[in-house]
């Protein structure tokens, strides 16, 4: 079996010489699949107990005045 290493500097060789725009548009979707779906592989859902504790923090923070309005971030050129 060849090693991992050759194939990927034999592909990235074919890349350079590629001129096929469709392929190359091919493969940039496979690549966006894959990081997409390794990302959502890591992607935990929130416990209901988790999702109220975060609540019960935001309403608090809200209460104490702890947060900003929109008109205030637009203000800030955001």
């Amino acid at each position: 079996m060849v090693n991992l290493h050759a194939e990927k500097l034999s592909l990235i060789e074919w890349l350079i010489r590629l001129q096929d725009s469709s392929i190359l548009e091919s493969i940039k979707s496979i690549k966006a699949k894959s990081e997409l779906e390794a990302y959502e592989s890591k992607l935990k859902p929130m416990t209901l107990e988790e999702l109220k504790s975060r609540a019960e923090a935001s309403n608090k923070a809200i209460e104490e005045g702890r947060y900003s309005d929109i008109q205030s971030i637009v203000d800030e050129n955001w």
